[in-house]
């Protein structure tokens, strides 16, 4: 889905959200040749139902094809060496060569026993230049350019800067789920490549049907049974999507669940309250 929302600020600072629209892409991922394509097109038809032509507009990318990686930084005792540490553990992380990527890195603030992280975030050149083209081939112009969960991460803080404790943040897409750790100061975020599409992959197997179809069915009888001791859908294919879906949420609750303990006992963070 290609949304397009616009704010107004106040006086004191605060947004007011005045427009927002959305225009959903083919999910069928046979058709991600076309993906480009698509999103160029998408963002022409909201640029014009905003008459947004010549205005700024900040975008965010999709965790799916971004490298993120959270890096520890060893003690540095001059605040000008950090980008050339940083530029070292880029080379370390990242797994293709600097120049064929555009890449950026944020200090985040020291946690409580004193260590620095770091956050790393790269996309390859070309696709990024791809998506701008087609971002810009509708007579507008790029500003800020940001990573999805990041953003949400942003606006999370915005919103709710005196949220106590470890807030967890879960935001489920078409391709990935993105983990949002955020307590106090710190972030933390991780992928699990399960999504919507991951589920309608699974009834398009179970119904030996085209992707397409199987996401027409989804949508028309996607209900979720408890399962267990509670009775099934009377409908017999109304029960086998519901079987399908119930399996896969599980599969996304597990990593979930091993995603918090990895957090907790590899990151020193604390247990979400929220």
């Amino acid at each position: 889905v290609v949304r397009l929302a616009e704010f107004r600020s106040d006086d004191k600072g605060g947004l007011t959200l005045t427009g927002y629209q959305a225009s959903e892409l083919l999910a069928d991922p046979a058709a991600d040749a076309t993906r480009i394509g698509q999103t160029g097109i998408a963002v022409q038809e909201l640029v014009s139902a905003f008459k947004a032509t010549g205005q700024t507009v900040n975008y965010a990318i999709p965790s799916q094809p971004v490298f993120i990686r959270f890096v520890a930084l060893p003690p540095v005792a001059e605040a000008k060496k950090v980008d050339q540490i940083v530029t070292f553990e880029a080379q370390q992380n990242i797994p293709f060569p600097l120049e064929e990527v555009v890449w950026d890195y944020q200090v985040l603030p020291a946690a409580g026993d004193g260590k620095q992280e770091v956050l790393i975030t790269a996309i390859k050149q070309d696709l990024l230049e791809e998506i701008n083209l087609a971002v810009e081939g509708s007579k507008v112009r790029a500003g800020v350019v940001d990573v999805a969960p990041m953003a949400l991460y942003n606006a999370f803080r915005y919103n709710y800067s005196d949220a106590a404790g470890c807030n967890l943040l879960i935001d489920i897409g078409s391709r990935t789920t993105n983990l949002i750790f955020i307590e106090g100061q710190r972030v933390f975020s991780r992928t699990i490549n399960i999504g919507g599409n991951t589920i309608t992959g699974a009834i398009a197997k179970e119904f030996e049907e085209s992707f397409t179809e199987a996401e027409a069915r989804k949508k028309a009888q996607g209900f979720v049974s408890l399962g267990g001791g509670y009775a099934e859908p009377d409908d017999p294919d109304a029960a086998r999507i519901s079987k399908v879906i119930r399996n896969m949420m599980t599969r996304i609750h597990a990593d979930i669940s091993r995603s918090i303990t990895y957090y907790r006992s590899q990151q020193g963070g604390g247990q979400p309250v929220r």
